[in-house]
Formats: C-alpha cells, sequence, structure tokens
C-alpha cells in the first residue's frame, strides 16, 4: 500500500468514527424521559394559572425553559413562560403558566432542556384551548334526558406512554462514556499507525539514496581506473 493511500485511508477512517460519534452522542441524549410535559394534555382547555408538570433531566444537564405560541405560528415565534431554571425535575413541577392575559385561543406549549454538549432536547403539547373570556365548548344535550342542562364535555385524559430504560437496561450517560473510551483507543492506533507508515517511508527514501550515492562513488572509482 502507498504511503499517500495509507494516509487517505487514515482520514477517512477518522472523520467516520467521528460522525458514528455525534449520531451516538444524539441518540443517547434523546432518549425517552428527559425531557417531557405530562400535564396539561393536548387539547386541553385551560385558564387561569396552570401548573406545568413533567421531567426536565438528564446527565449532561445544564437549563431548562418553558414557552408558547400560537397554534398557527408560520414565523416561529415563542414567548418565555419565566425566567430559564438551573434545577432538573424528575416528575415534578416545571413551572407555573399564567394565561389570564393571553387572548383565548389555540396554542401550542414547548420545553427545552439544553445540555453540556450544546444539544438541546424538546418536548411539545399541541393544540391548548385557552379559555379565560369564552365559555368552554359543551356537549349538545341528549334529547332522552328530562332536564335541559348541558353537561360539560371534560377532555378525555389520554395515558401517556411510560419511558423505556435505555436498551441493555443501561444509563446512556455510561453506554456514551465507553463508546467514547473505544473511540479515543482507536483513534489512538490509527495515528500511531500513520506514525508508523510515515517514519517507514522516510527510512525507505533515506535507504535509496544511501544506496544511489553508493552506486554513484563505485562508478567513479571504476572510471578513475
Amino acid at each position: 500500500m502507498g504511503f499517500s493511500k495509507a494516509i487517505r485511508l487514515l482520514n477517512i477512517l477518522c472523520f467516520t468514527m467521528l460522525g458514528v460519534l455525534c449520531i451516538v452522542s444524539q441518540a443517547a441524549a434523546q432518549a425517552p424521559g428527559y425531557a417531557n410535559i405530562r400535564e396539561p394534555l393536548g387539547g386541553e382547555a385551560i385558564d387561569g394559572v396552570v401548573t406545568i408538570e413533567g421531567s426536565a433531566s438528564h446527565p449532561s444537564f445544564v437549563s431548562y425553559d418553558l414557552s408558547f405560541a400560537h397554534s398557527d405560528n408560520p414565523t416561529g415565534t415563542w414567548f418565555l413562560i419565566g425566567d430559564s431554571v438551573r434545577t432538573p425535575v424528575t416528575n415534578g413541577r416545571l413551572g407555573l403558566w399564567d394565561t389570564t392575559g393571553i387572548t383565548d385561543g389555540f396554542y401550542t406549549l414547548r420545553l427545552r432542556v439544553h445540555l453540556s454538549n450544546n444539544i438541546v432536547l424538546e418536548s411539545f403539547v399541541e393544540g391548548l384551548r385557552i379559555r379565560n373570556s369564552t365559555a368552554i365548548e359543551t356537549a349538545t344535550p341528549q334529547p332522552d334526558r328530562v332536564t335541559e342542562t348541558p353537561s360539560i364535555q371534560l377532555p378525555t385524559r389520554t395515558p401517556r406512554p411510560t419511558p423505556l430504560p435505555f436498551p441493555g437496561g443501561s444509563d446512556p450517560s455510561t453506554v456514551l462514556r465507553t463508546f467514547k473510551g473505544g473511540l479515543i483507543a482507536g483513534v489512538v492506533v490509527l495515528l500511531s499507525l500513520g506514525i508508523y507508515l510515515f517514519i517507514r517511508r522516510r527510512s525507505q527514501e533515506r535507504w535509496a539514496v544511501l544506496r544511489m550515492r553508493q552506486m554513484l562513488r563505485n562508478a567513479n572509482r571504476k572510471k578513475r581506473r
């Protein structure tokens, strides 16, 4: 194998391993349960001060923030709910949302968890109906009822899926550290191979130069005779 080909192969292997590391890091960060809004539920009618519950935690946790936007949000404008929080939360209260000053309508709630490696985890609750000034939608009265009082139809609370453990039962951070250790070892081996090939190439070139000089000396001696 030529020296230039070996260097190209070494570069390809290094970039491939770095790409795999980025993919694995992202997959480990996005494991379920790290960024999750449990309450309120999508499609629910809310008013007044709403308690937001869920989880915002991760081994590389830095902070989290809550924000909301109109369901029809073509400009991508989000409004923060309070300040950024630097304390992780697991299945607890994430914050309070005062909706009394917000125009009635349909909104989306967003949770963003910021990690130390600049990855941001997100969770959304869509179709929230703020109803501070308007009446909450009611169901049509049944014809066989004696009274004409309409019954209020409450949104059905669909159970949220329980976050699954990371494959293999290991903590994602432990798996990621193990993978990084293996990657570093692989890079060291590849660099060592590259240095070895470089030294070998230089030695071969030096040996070729010495042989050429020796041949020239022998030729000059024969001419003198």
